[in-house]
């Protein structure tokens, strides 16, 4: 499966984003603000970045302009905001996707998928197609 980097400062929401997205098979990272997501992308190398907008030290948008030139190779960066307004936005800023924070995390479940190239497909459907 693929390597997730979650960046996000509010831990109740990082926790909850974490195992829900584990339990599709992930590896899971988490950081709670962008500096910690720089270093922490440099050797773990993730496919996907979930990035917060707010973020204590820095602007997620920086943070996602200082992901794409440091990283190992460029991973797909889906934007987890609660701001609806940066919507139509989010394709300036390098990001693939954007979603809405929820407290149902299934939008950004899909997301992820539809990022990853498997829109539709559960961990537990692959696993029971073989």
């Amino acid at each position: 499966m693929a390597r997730l980097l979650l960046v996000e400062d509010e831990p109740t929401q990082l926790d909850l984003y974490t195992r829900f997205l584990a339990d599709e098979g992930h590896e899971i990272k988490g950081a709670n603000c962008g500096g910690e997501a720089i270093e922490m992308a440099k050797s773990f190398c993730p496919s996907v970045v979930v990035m917060d907008l707010v973020l204590p030290d820095m602007d997620g948008t920086e943070a996602i302009s200082r992901l794409l030139c440091e990283c190992c190779e460029r991973p797909k960066i889906v934007i987890n905001t609660g701001y609806e307004k940066y919507r139509f936005d989010f394709r300036c800023w390098g990001a693939d996707a954007f979603v809405v924070k929820s407290s149902d995390p299934c939008e950004l479940l899909n997301k992820v998928r539809q990022v990853l190239g498997n829109p539709d497909i559960t961990r537990r459907e692959r696993e029971a197609r073989n």
